[in-house]
C-alpha cells in the first residue's frame, strides 16, 4: 500500500554510500518528500513491481548499475535493456510511472541511450540543463539559485506525480484514442478546453479524486463539453447557425435542438422542424442511434435549457429528485462520461469527412430567417 505522506520511488542503485545518503535528503526536502527504495539491480527492482505494481509512483535509474548482481556496471548494457522492459511493465498493467536518469555517468557516454520518449514528461528539465539525465554531482540554476541535480530531481518527481500523474494516465494509457481524437478536433478549431473538461469527468472513475457528492455537481462539466463540441459543429455548419445565439450579452447553444438535429428523425410536432430541415434522408439522423440516444439523455441530465444558469437550476431540480433514490450514487455521471468518449470519437471520424464548411451548408436548409 502507499504511504500518502510520501512519494514512493523505486530506484536502481548499488553504490552504498549513495544509498545511505540521499533517501534521507529525498524524505527531508520540504518540496520533495519522498520515499526512495533502493535496488542493487534491476531484477531485484523488476521482482519489487511485479509484486506490487501499484505501490510505485516514480522510478530512478543510475545510468551505470547492474542488470542482475552477477552483472557488471555498465551503463551502455544497463540502459538499453531496462527502458525497454519498463515500458514493457506500463503495457502490462496499463499504468504508466514516469522514469527519471540519475547518473554519475559523463554526458557522452549515456546521451544517445536515453529513450527521447521521456520528454513526454520531463521536456522541461531538458531545456532547463540541456541533457536527458540529472547529474549526482551536477547543480543547475533554480527558482534564481544554482541547486543538485538531485534536488531538483525529486521536486520534479513530486510535482509531476501530484499535479499530472492522472492526467497523462487517462490521456495517454486508459483513453489514448479518445484524447488523441479530442487533440485532432482542437487543431482544427475545437476549444482547447474540452480536453481538460473531459479529464475532470473521467478522473474521479479511476482516481479516488473526490466523494460521489462532489463529483455529482461535475453534471455542470457534462453540460460544458456539450456545448463546446456543439459550438465546433456549428462553426464548421455541420449544424445550422440557428443553433447559436449571438448578441452583445450573450453567446448560447441551444443543447436540445442540436441533440435533436444530430440524433432524431424528422418528426413535424416537434418545434424544431419548424425553423430548419435536413436536406439529407430525413429518417437517417447523423449520429449512429445508440450515440442519439445517449446524447439526447445526457442532454437531459444536463439541462436543456438555453441559458446556463437556467440550466444549472434544471440540474439541480434533476438531480434533487433522482439521486435520493439511488442513494447519491455517482454511476449516472460516469456513463454519461462514457459516452461523451464516444462522441469524441465519433465526431473526429465524422468531421475528417466532413471538414468543408461550405459543403456542409449544403445539407440544411433554415426555412424561417
Amino acid at each position: 500500500m502507499r504511504d500518502n505522506k510520501y512519494i514512493q520511488v523505486l530506484w536502481v542503485e548499488n553504490d552504498p554510500i549513495v544509498t545511505n545518503a540521499y533517501p534521507r535528503e529525498a524524505e527531508m526536502l520540504p518540496d520533495a518528500r519522498l520515499d526512495l527504495r533502493a535496488f542493487p539491480s534491476w531484477k531485484d527492482a523488476k521482482e519489487a513491481l511485479n509484486a506490487d505494481y501499484n505501490q510505485w509512483q516514480a522510478i530512478i535509474l543510475d545510468a551505470k548499475c547492474k542488470y542482475s548482481r552477477e552483472d557488471a556496471d555498465k551503463a551502455t548494457k544497463f540502459i538499453s535493456r531496462v527502458i525497454p522492459e519498463i515500458q514493457e511493465l506500463e503495457r502490462k498493467y496499463n499504468r504508466f510511472i514516469p522514469w527519471y536518469v540519475l547518473s554519475g555517468e559523463g554526458e557522452d557516454e549515456i546521451r544517445e541511450l536515453i529513450s527521447p520518449i521521456r520528454q513526454q514528461w520531463d521536456a522541461q528539465w531538458d531545456r532547463l540543463s540541456n541533457r536527458p539525465f540529472y547529474s549526482k554531482n551536477g547543480t543547475v540554476m533554480w527558482g534564481g539559485k544554482p541547486k543538485p541535480d538531485r534536488h531538483v530531481l525529486f521536486q520534479r518527481i513530486r510535482t509531476q506525480v501530484e499535479h499530472y500523474d492522472h492526467e497523462f494516465q487517462l490521456e495517454k494509457h486508459i483513453y489514448p484514442d479518445v484524447f488523441a481524437s479530442l487533440n485532432r478536433l482542437e487543431s482544427n478549431g475545437l476549444d482547447v478546453q474540452a480536453s481538460g473538461i473531459l479529464v475532470n469527468l473521467l478522473e474521479p472513475i479511476h482516481f479516488p479524486t473526490t466523494t460521489p457528492f462532489d463529483y455529482n455537481r461535475r453534471y455542470m462539466d457534462l453540460r460544458k463539453f456539450l456545448e463546446l463540441i456543439f459550438r465546433h459543429m456549428v462553426d464548421c455548419a455541420i449544424l445550422p447557425s440557428i443553433m447559436r445565439t449571438v448578441s452583445k450579452t450573450k453567446d448560447e447553444i441551444n443543447l436540445s435542438w442540436s441533440s435533436k438535429f444530430l440524433g432524431e428523425k424528422f418528426q413535424t410536432y416537434d418545434e424544431i422542424w419548424k425553423h430548419v430541415t435536413r436536406d439529407t434522408d430525413k429518417s437517417k439522423p447523423l449520429l449512429p442511434k445508440q450515440l442519439g440516444n445517449a446524447i439526447k439523455e445526457a442532454v437531459f441530465q444536463a439541462g436543456g435549457a438555453v441559458h446556463t444558469s437556467q440550466a444549472e437550476a434544471e440540474i439541480n431540480m434533476n438531480l434533487d429528485k433522482y439521486l435520493p433514490t439511488v442513494g447519491y450514487s455517482p454511476y449516472m455521471l460516469r456513463s454519461l462520461a462514457l459516452s461523451m468518449c464516444d462522441l469524441a470519437l465519433w465526431y473526429d471520424y465524422y468531421f475528417q469527412s466532413h471538414c468543408d464548411k461550405e459543403e456542409n451548408e449544403k445539407l440544411w436548409t433554415i426555412l424561417d430567417k
